[in-house]
């Protein structure tokens, strides 16, 4: 078996499939966005394998120059013809049971989106209403017109794709109906049942053949690519991390010579880390996480992460430096203060305290202070707030002590300044 890369696979697929009927967006070969959830990549309705070899993702040549081949040979009729029904508008909370494929209401949610921005599009807000979520007389939503649609979409309609094929460019509007040939519905038909089997199938614990939850949370890397594996099934299979290696450097040989992936996710305690996170601050050890714990503490915004992740204050005191100071990082400081000045912040209106909590807004560092811009949304108030440095600083460090008597309430906790007071900002 000959294992390419994904930019080879790219080129011998475009090279070979040049002139299908069937347009082709194969840019899915090269990003592999649903790769954690399934290890396919789906191109129309043939789905390829991806492999993990020395530490990088692969395709097998024989499989993409055989996919190639299919659409390189693929007859379509663009005059035979089907009508492509438009399921009715729902809300984001309505969608299809756990996102499933449905390559009709994804084709409509393009038109409903485009129909609502023609509505509100220079109207005042007063005057919105749900009109654009019915199908009008024309047969598209509200008075959007395929003209109209089509002239929207010019830049990117091309890019719009559906497994990885282009919908769009098939695509006719006519007599108040869309349309498409019939061969390459049929096409999307396949497809939606390819996905449904593959996410099936990668959602089977490989220990206990248990059903996990369909967007992958189950799913963990290893060295040969992702599996499948349950919790207990995972806490069975992997170490549990006992921070054994808490006040050691990042960089130090004693964690470049041990395996992340040993181990539990420290955070979930669900699935197999990963990587080995640390604070950037101080370039201390805090534990083993999995990809998904481990990009949502870093890139998510760092009150998600304290307030969606259990045990994440905790895991952030791992770093010594972190601890020894009773802080966190500084990119955790704005949003604690941002916090603590939605509970403590009023503004007064017609002589009273309004009791409602204001929206809080970070505004920049200067002059040693955070500033801020505080709203009451109701009342149509506003007004600014300044935190000096020292203030934060104070916030944070009772932020801390907060999260480590909740963990250890019989513990004594040592100030962070010896003799020194909080103070809270005026």
């Amino acid at each position: 078996m000959a294992q390419i890369s994904p930019r080879l696979a790219h080129a011998y697929f475009n090279e070979i499939s040049a002139g299908s009927a069937v347009p082709l967006d194969l840019d899915g070969l090269l990003h592999m966005v649903d790769l954690r959830r399934r290890s396919y990549v789906v191109i129309g309705d043939i789905a390829l394998r991806c492999f993990k070899n020395k530490s990088k993702w692969t395709y097998d040549e024989r499989d993409i120059r055989r996919g190639a081949q299919e659409y390189a040979d693929f007859r379509l009729d663009i005059d035979d013809r089907v009508e492509v029904q438009l399921p009715a508008y729902r809300d984001h909370n309505e969608h299809a049971p756990e996102g499933r494929a449905d390559w009709r209401r994804e084709i409509a949610s393009w038109l409903f989106w485009q129909a609502r921005q023609k509505h509100q599009e220079g109207r005042p807000y007063e005057e919105w209403d749900d009109s654009w979520k019915r199908i009008g007389v024309g047969g598209l939503p509200g008075e959007l017109t395929w003209d109209e649609f089509v002239a929207a979409r010019s830049g990117t309609r091309l890019r719009k794709s559906i497994a990885n094929t282009r919908p769009l460019e098939l695509m006719t509007f006519s007599g108040g109906s869309l349309s498409l040939p019939r061969g390459y519905a049929e096409l999307l038909d396949r497809w939606e049942q390819v996905e449904e089997d593959l996410v099936a199938r990668a959602r089977t614990c490989e220990g206990c053949a248990a059903q996990g939850p369909r967007w992958g949370s189950w799913r963990t890397q290893s060295r040969f690519g992702y599996v499948t594996l349950c919790p207990p099934c995972s806490g069975a299979a992997f170490q549990r991390y006992t921070g054994h290696l808490g006040g050691v450097l990042y960089d130090s040989p004693r964690v470049r010579g041990t395996r992340a992936d040993d181990y539990l996710c420290r955070l979930c305690a669900e699935i197999r880390a990963a990587a080995w996170d640390h604070c950037h601050d101080h370039g201390f050890l805090r534990g083993p996480l999995c990809g998904s714990c481990n990009t949502f503490e870093g890139k998510s915004h760092p009150r998600n992460f304290l307030e969606d992740r259990e045990g994440a204050a905790l895991h952030l005191l791992e770093c010594r430096g972190c601890l020894d100071r009773r802080t966190l990082p500084r990119r955790y400081h704005v949003a604690i203060v941002q916090k603590y000045l939605e509970g403590t912040e009023h503004h007064r209106h017609r002589g009273r305290r309004c009791k409602r909590r204001p929206s809080v807004r970070h505004v920049e560092l200067a002059h040693g202070a955070q500033r801020f811009e505080l709203e009451c949304w109701r009342h149509g108030a506003r007004w600014p707030k300044d935190v000096t440095v020292p203030e934060t600083a104070s916030l944070v460090q009772d932020f801390v002590d907060q999260a480590l008597a909740i963990a250890q309430p019989d513990a004594v906790v040592p100030a962070a300044r010896a003799g020194s007071e909080t103070t809270t900002p005026a």
